[in-house]
């Protein structure tokens, strides 16, 4: 190198880090200090990993919706997480639109259908729904509508909160409203007032909220049809959603039609616009320009929408009653019907009370309770003499038996006249032995007591007179006597 060896500071030559005759770079290193790249390609960087490789370290990546049209866009966002959102912020570019909300029926069977009207600002009022020649109001329910039969009234005025609990299905009814879902005066709302209507006599639209399983309401004559409240009443002016419901209908098929409604912008008479808006299913309708189709894309669900752009989290299944969306059977009931199990267990049965689980009915049942061991319903059981029952009246025993003449129980002696403890039929004496030994004798009553002085005696010790007539003497003669 032009060096002399002994002042020259390297005989030889240096590697890349400087070293005199050095082997460089380590293999895997990146650099003299023996550092190795991190994720991000930094030599003696930290970051362990990158695992989507956008040049940002995982542990500092920002998840989120990196989106820009989606209503959830995150500009901060470095890794998109599958969150984002198309549906919740697009509505139609117009004012006054139609939302039509589809939810499980409460209590009958099927969907209940809510009509809300969409206001642009707080002040503005809902004035009317309406039906005439040149702006028909049709609305089609081909399986019909459920209105339940304790709310009398074609309005919301019928639904009694306080009978809600008792008669749920209320809850359900279809009814005619405007920003009420009972009478105004339960309502809370300052000035409230129910609605009021006019329709054709012709033509009463009333009767499709009051009679269930109607499948069609239309008013299309020149007098028309109109349910509305006045320009000072609470309930006309929009919710804290800015809506303002306007019907209720409930069916288990489905709905369309074409619904016609008067709104009062910025609560302003003079200005008020009549809208119609033709409606199919739940929904947003109206306002001319649509923003991109919302609603469920898995052509699995069975409120599948072939024109939904985006996926809006609506998608649902047929329950097991057949409702889409539905919740089933009902807490409590037995079927899809709302019956409820009886006492026997029979869905829907009539039996009120089985107290003793005998699988058979109170009313029906010959015994409720149990036959004890002789047969007797809720009896006491087998606590008498005999078990069942006492000794029989005028027996000895539990076989029937009787005492005989000589108090043997099932003994066979008829008779012992005597009481001697002998049946007569073997007594040697029936009666009783005299003093003498005979049985039912005299006794003694003759001179000697049992027998009278032997024939030729003079005494009961057979003595005979002697010679001189003395009983008993000795003396043999008296010849002269």
């Amino acid at each position: 190198d032009g060096v002399c060896d002994d002042v020259d500071d390297c005989v030889g030559e240096y590697d890349e880090c400087g070293v005199c005759n050095g082997n460089g770079i380590a293999e895997g290193a990146c650099d003299c200090d023996g550092n190795v790249l991190d994720a991000l390609g930094v030599c003696g960087g930290d970051c362990e990993a990158d695992a989507d490789g956008n040049g940002i370290c995982d542990a500092d990546e920002v998840p989120g919706c990196t989106d820009e049209i989606a209503c959830n866009y995150n500009a901060d966002a470095t890794q998109e997480d599958g969150s984002c959102d198309y549906c919740s912020c697009l509505m139609p570019s117009s004012d006054y639109t139609l939302t039509v909300e589809a939810s499980p029926a409460a209590a009958a069977p099927g969907t209940t259908y809510k009509f809300y009207v969409n206001m642009s600002d707080a002040s503005d009022r809902m004035s009317a729904v309406f039906g005439n020649n040149e702006m028909p109001l049709d609305i089609s329910v081909p399986e019909g509508a459920f209105s339940s039969t304790f709310n009398a009234s074609w309005s919301a005025s019928g639904i009694n909160p306080a009978f809600l609990p008792f008669f749920p299905d209320m809850a359900d009814d279809t009814y005619a409203t405007i920003g009420l879902t009972g009478p105004a005066a339960s309502s809370g709302i300052a000035d409230a007032a129910d609605p009021s209507i006019v329709e054709d006599s012709a033509q009463p639209v009333t009767p499709f909220f009051t009679t269930s399983g109607s499948t069609h309401l239309l008013s299309n004559t020149l007098t028309g049809s109109s349910y509305y409240v006045l320009n000072t009443a609470g309930n006309g002016l929009p919710d804290a959603d800015m809506r303002v419901l306007v019907m209720q209908v409930t069916t288990t098929g489905s709905i369309s039609g074409t619904i016609n409604y008067q709104v009062f912008p910025l609560g302003v008479g003079a200005d008020q616009l009549q809208i119609s808006v033709d409606f199919d299913g739940a929904g947003t309708f109206g306002g001319g320009s649509e923003a991109p189709a919302c609603g469920c894309t898995d052509a699995t669900a069975c409120n599948y929408d072939a024109d939904a752009v985006y996926d809006d989290g609506s998608c649902a299944e047929f329950d097991e009653c057949g409702v889409c969306g539905g919740t089933g059977i009902a807490d409590g009931a037995c079927d899809c019907d709302g019956n409820v199990l009886d006492a026997l267990g029979v869905c829907g049965g009539d039996c009120a009370a089985d107290a003793d689980a005998d699988g058979v009915c109170d009313d029906v049942d010959d015994c409720v309770g149990a036959y004890d061991e002789c047969g007797i319903c809720n009896g006491p059981g087998a606590i008498y003499e005999c078990g069942c029952a006492d000794i029989p009246e005028g027996a000895c025993d539990c076989d029937g038996n009787q005492l005989d003449a000589l108090g043997v129980c099932g003994g066979d002696c008829e008779a012992d006249a005597d009481a001697d403890g002998v049946c007569d039929d073997v007594d040697d004496c029936v009666g009783s032995y005299d003093e003498c030994g005979i049985c039912n004798g005299p006794g003694a009553i003759y001179e000697c007591g049992c027998a009278d002085i032997p024939e030729g005696a003079c005494d009961c010790d057979g003595n005979q007179l002697d010679a001189l007539g003395v009983c008993g003497g000795d003396c043999e003669a008296d010849a002269d006597a």
